[in-house]
Order: C-alpha cells, then structure tokens, then sequence
C-alpha cells in the first residue's frame, strides 16, 4: 500500500484516529440505567428510532476518525510505488541531486565557451524543468577537493544560484568526496525503506585522473592505476540504495586535448643565502599527444621579468628551463613562471615563493683555544665558518651563509651575553659550565636554538652529568659512559660503519662518489653512550658495539646534536680532510640552523600563517591574486624576541591560485603562492564506455543526449500527501455540517 513515509515517525499519529472511539466508549460508561416508570414511554418511541440514530452516530464517528487519520497520514507524507492501489494518485514528482564539476581543468575553452560554462548552462537546463509548486526538490553540489552543497529543495534557489557559478575552482575533483555527499543524501530518502528513488546527475569533462587517479606524480607521465577503492565503496554503497549515477560528458571532443601547463617551478638546490647564486627550473609538462616547439618560457623575481627562454617538449613529457640569478637580500621572495596562453588558462601562470636564509648567527664556545689553528679546538671550525676574504670554497664562490662567533666558556657565563642572538650554540670540548649557564642553555633550544656539542680532552663527567639526565630532561641525547681511544692510533683506527643516508647532515655523502670521503675518515678516539631511546643515532662506527658517532634529539622547540668526538686533530682525521669537512660543516650547521616556519606555497583553500622578523606587523593587509584588498583582524603575536605570528589567514580567503601578498605598514610585502595542482592541466578523457565498465552505479549519457535516458531501472515512486490532506478536509467539512444536520433535526424532534 504505503511503501514508505518522508517522516515515517510522524505516521504514527495516524493512531490518534481511534481517540473519538475512546471518548463515545468512555461516556457510555458514566451513564448508568436508571428505571424510571414515566420512561416507558420514551423507551418506547426510542426503540422504533434506534438503528437510525446509532447510523447517524457511526457515521459521524467515522467521519472524525477518518479526518484525524488522514492528516495524520498526509502529514507523514506517504510514498506509493507502481504496484500500489494507490498509484494512481501519485504525483509525478522528481527529486534531482546535480554535481556540478568545478575543477580547474573546466576552464578548458572550446570555441567561444568554456567546458564550465557548457556544464552550467545543462545543469540550468535540468533545474529549469522542475517545478517547485508540485514538489520537485533539487539538490546542488558544487564539487571540487571537497563537495560542497550550494543548494537544496527549491529548484528557483539553485537556479539563482547556477547564474552566479560564472568559473570554476582552482582546484582538481574528488569524484569519491563527491559520491560520499551523494550517499549522505540518499541515505536520508531511503529511510525506512532501503531504496531511493533521487535522480543523480553527474556534469563532467571526464578527465580521466578523475576516475582512474594516478600515483604518479608528473601527470605528464604515461600509466593509471585502477580506480581508487574509495570510489568503488561509494558507488557500491549507492548501488545498495538502488541508485545510479547519469554521467553527462561535457567536456572537449578529443580524447586528448592539446594543452601546455607549468607543472612546477623553484630553486634546484636549497638557498643557502644571499648573493649567492642560484639556480630556478620551471618545469613544462606537455598533455597534448604531439610535440611543442619553441615553447616561450618566462620568469618573474618580484615583479621583476627575466629574460624568457624557449624549449622544445615531445608529447606527453616534460622539459626544464633554467633560470640563473642572484638573490641579493633575505627574506621571502616571489617567483612568477608564464607561459603563453592557450586554451586551459588555469595553468599557463604559476606562483612560488623561496626563502632566502639570513646568515646564520653562531657561538663557538672554545673549551681549549690555542694560538695553533691545528691545535686549537675550534681552529679548522672557524676556518670553514668564516673563511679568509680571498678563500674559494667549493660551492660558494668566496661567499659564506654563516655569521660566527668565538668565545670562551668564561665568556659564555656573562649575564650580559644575550643567547637569543644565536640560531645555534657550539659547545666544543668544555670541560664545566656553571648551573645557571646549563639553565639558560636549555631555556634557549626550548625556545627554538639548536645546541651542538662535540667531545674531546677536556671533555669529561663534570659537564656530562649537568647536560644529561636519565629521565630526558638534560640537553644531552645520551649518557656519556667513558673515553675509547684505538689500541695503537700510528696503527688502527675506527671508521663510519653505518650513517642515515636520507638524513639533511649526511645526505652529501650518499652518493658513491662522496660516500668514502665520511666512511674513509679515520677516527682514533670517542666517547661511549648510551643514548636515550628518544635519541637518534645519525652516525655509528665499526667497532664491536657499533658506538654511535653522532646523536640528535629534540628538545621543546630546538634541538640538541652530540657529536662523540672532536673537530680537531688530536682524535680524528676530520680536520685534514676539507673535502670531507667543508661539506660536513656546511651542512650540519645549515641543518641546526635551518628555521622552521610556517610553508608560503600552499594548495588552495588551504589557510596560511605568516612570521616576520624585526618589525613589528602594523596594520597588516591581504592582497589576493585578484587584486582584492582585506584587512586582517586580530594582533599579531610575539612568539619569540623580535619575531611575531599574524593572525592566521583562513582557507576561505586562499580559494583561487596565484600569488598573494601581506602588505605592512613601514615593512616589506610578504608573499606567499597558492599553487594549482599540475594534474588538472592533463586533460586526457575517459570514454563513456570504459566509465560503464567500471562500475554498474555509473550510466553515462550519450554525448547530446538531454532526456532522462538511462534511469528506467531506478524505482518510481510518488507522494499522495495531497490527496490524503483533501480527503482530511472533506472529512472535516462533512463531520461538521452532519453533525450540524442532526443536531438541528433532533432539537426539532425534541
């Protein structure tokens, strides 16, 4: 009869119908018979009325009963299938559920319109023949990373809202996300039933990554993986409701689009300071199934344009062009790579953002100084740090990224020694600090500073104990147990046996060519540890135990690194080898000093966190890709001397790719880049028949095809709430003029 009801907890109301009933049965039993004997005659003359007047009871009984159940009913608004009695009386009325493919790669222009403007105008013309006043309810969602529903149960709403849909999102469409929000929706019509007679249309270029995501990174690269389970566990959890998926192609009509993108752009290697020169590759990725000559590539440094470049790039792959320049001041800078238009804008411009470190400020603390640099503790140290004026060292054209100092352990208990001028802290082979020295010690690396410690003659338990505790709140990762010098140093020594080669200190040194300049390294004396087991061993050597050679730990906001021998000459080699030491030096310093902030080359939608140094952020203002203008609310906050956090800017004001900018009172601008995901810029298709063939749940419409094809299997149902709420309102009209009727008979009687 009724197959389900769109409030099924409200159709028990219609049990309210029997309360009439109740009451005519409870005023019969106040009445008690009472024998009277002038009453014989009215008896009488009540026998020859009684199956009229108990008729004219009945039926008035039915008539309320009857009202009560039909509102009660019509209020629940039950739903008829097509083998119900009550057929007939349904409406013919639809209930739609559009998803609307708002990726970036429907901005692809075919002729005079866009594939977006195209899906638009088809969904605008679904909604068009829906009618509100007879029930038809729509659904829009508006999909792209994440779905999002724009618009339900009135069909004028969502076309006003389709009108103002004037171009699609910066970002790629997660068709599973998308089905999860078609689930949600169908779970709630099937209510009660387990099945769902929505109408799901999905409007879409049929960009294959879409449907056949790919785990490799360069999209421009051959090869797809099966569809992504998730998608299936939506499609088979839609399938359990009987629903199907009208998947419309409305994309361009090759199968692959011709279409350049820039897939990425940056710094070949990290910038390890100012002035020093620089490499910038853009990267070109053609989708197109033919070859790309003479292809312009253009670069711009802070608004800056660099002479362009042309390269050639086969079908299907990728090319770099190589932009050299010098980046003469620290700080945030902003990188634009273009290329010509064509017809997918979306990818012919892309923004990023390289920070340029400042030099790195340092304190050398010598525990056993000497006028002898190769018996001086930090001698070769400081030589690699702050190299003479008309040195040449490897890599960095006579330019060095660090700012060092030189002390004394004296020196470093002076109150009036200020440590957070130092992003790291050097502790070379010092035999004891005082207690308030360790305090302010770990005060700093709390706060943020990393703190190397290196071993060697004067090192020993004093100043062990006061930087370890067992229970991991000393500075140092592991405890120091004793000296181990080589049996005959003229004759033995220990050598690197094992190192992480993945980790940012020793990285240098993983290929095969540089691997022996660390292996080779001979070293004839260190401290035994025993490091904690939140430590980690970046290092060991080739002993019996395989003692660890360098450690690092974590400690609040900073670091600690223990090195176990010395870098000097009385216990290794190290220091005689400078293409051993250069590097090692570079990059464990550059590692201990490397700021951690917040990333400025951020996917869409995606909320940024600025910090700036130096000056404080007055009257801070977001400038977005579009030009718009927006004052950021809140105060900034001081997080560390002379360093303060803007109030965070929300993904909602980070929606569209390029490059934005926080303008500052009496400051420079600080940039950051909302990148497009590269993949939207392949635009290979996947065939309506292969989409079929990946899941029953996806029907997909024949290209021009406008009509409900497609969805005769989805069950039809109908609502009759109308019908029920007229026969509630004729019920009412007839109980009240019969009751009127008798009423004005039986006074005539009387």
């Amino acid at each position: 009869m009724f197959e389900s009801f769109v409030h099924p907890a409200l159709a028990f109301g219609a049990t309210l119908a029997a309360v009439p009933l109740i009451i005519h049965l409870l005023n019969r039993q106040r009445h008690k018979p009472m024998h009277w004997a002038a009453m014989r005659f009215v008896l009488a003359a009540y026998r020859k009325t009684r199956r009229r007047v108990q008729f004219e009871n009945l039926l008035l009984l039915l008539l309320r009963m009857a009202a009560v159940a039909l509102l009660a009913l019509a209020v629940a608004r039950p739903f008829a299938a097509g083998d119900s009695p009550f057929a007939a009386l349904t409406e013919d009325r639809r209930d739609v559920v559009l998803v609307i493919d708002g990726s970036a790669s429907t901005g692809y222009r075919e002729d005079v319109e866009t594939v977006f403007e195209r899906i638009v105008e088809r969904a605008s013309e679904i909604v068009s023949r829906l009618d509100g006043a007879r029930g038809d309810r729509v659904w829009l969602i508006w999909a792209g990373d994440r779905p999002r529903l724009l618009s339900w149960t009135s069909p004028d709403k969502a076309l006003t809202v389709l009108s103002n849909m004037t171009r699609p999102l910066d970002e790629g469409l997660d068709l599973a996300a998308a089905l999860g929000a078609v689930k949600d929706i169908v779970e709630q019509d099937a209510a009660g039933t387990g099945q769902s007679a929505l109408e799901v249309r999905l409007f879409t270029d049929m960009q294959r990554r879409v449907f056949e995501p790919d785990d490799v990174v360069d999209a421009a690269v051959g090869g797809h993986e099966p569809a992504a389970p998730i998608l299936i566990e939506q499609l088979d959890a839609l399938a359990a409701f009987g629903t199907k998926v009208l998947v419309e192609d409305l994309g361009p009509a090759p199968e692959v689009p011709g279409n350049l993108g820039i897939a990425a752009v940056g710094p070949s290697q990290p910038i390890i300071g100012p002035g020093v020169p620089v490499e910038i590759v853009v990267t070109v990725a053609n989708y197109g199934s033919t070859p790309r000559a003479a292809v312009r590539v253009a670069l711009e440094v802070d608004g800056e344009r660099q002479p362009s470049q042309r390269i050639d790039i086969a079908a299907r792959a990728t090319q770099e062009a190589v932009f050299t320049l010098q980046l003469d001041s620290p700080g945030a800078h902003a990188l634009t790579a273009r290329l010509e238009g064509d017809r997918l804008a979306a990818d012919d411009q892309r923004a990023h953002v390289v920070f340029v470190p400042a030099p790195i400020r340092i304190l050398v603390v010598n525990g056993a100084s000497d006028p002898d640099i190769e018996d001086d503790e930090t001698g070769y140290l400081m030589a690699v740090l702050e190299p003479p004026d008309d040195s040449h060292l490897p890599g960095l054209g006579g330019l060095s990224p660090f700012d060092p100092r030189e002390i004394t352990p004296s020196v470093l208990a002076d109150p009036e020694l200020d440590l957070t001028d130092y992003e790291v802290i050097v502790i070379a082979n010092v035999s004891n600090v005082s207690d308030a020295v360790i305090l302010r010690l770990e005060e700093r690396v709390d706060a943020g500073a990393t703190l190397i410690v290196t071993a060697g003659d004067h090192f020993g338990r004093t100043i062990a104990g006061k930087l370890f505790r067992a229970d991991g709140t000393g500075l140092l990762p592991a405890e120091v147990t004793r000296p181990t010098p080589v049996a005959a140093a003229g004759d033995d020594y220990y050598r690197v046996a094992s190192f992480e080669e993945d980790h940012p200190i020793l990285s240098f040194f993983s290929e095969d060519l540089f691997r022996p300049l660390l292996t080779e390294v001979p070293i004839y004396r260190f401290m035994q540890t025993r490091p904690l087991p939140i430590a980690r061993v970046i290092a060991r050597l080739d002993d019996e135990a395989q003692s660890p050679l360098l450690i690092e730990r974590t400690y609040g906001g900073g670091r600690v690194i223990f090195w176990t021998t010395t870098i000097d000459r009385a216990w290794t080699r190290l220091p005689e080898s400078p293409n051993t030491l250069i590097p090692f030096v570079h990059e464990l310093i550059r590692y201990a000093g490397r700021r951690r902030v917040p990333s400025r080359n951020v996917g869409p939608g995606t909320p940024v966190t600025i910090e700036v140094d130096d000056v404080f952020p007055r009257s801070p203002v977001l400038v977005s890709a579009d030009g718009e203008q927006r004052p950021i609310d809140g105060a900034a906050d001081e997080f560390r001397k002379n360093r303060w956090r803007l109030p965070t800017i929300p993904g909602r004001d980070t929606e569209r790719a390029g490059l934005y900018r926080v303008e500052l009172e009496g400051a420079l601008p600080e940039p950051f880049a909302v990148q497009l995901d590269p993949g939207e810029g392949d635009l290979a298709r996947l065939a309506p028949a292969a989409a079929a063939a990946l899941h029953p749940a996806f029907v997909p419409l024949a290209r021009g095809e406008t009509e409900r094809g497609g969805d005769d299997d989805q069950p039809r149902r109908g609502e009759i709430w109308r019908w029920l709420a007229l026969g509630a309102l004729l019920a009412l009209t007839g109980e009240s003029l019969w009751a009127g009727w008798l009423g004005h008979k039986r006074r005539i009687v009387a």
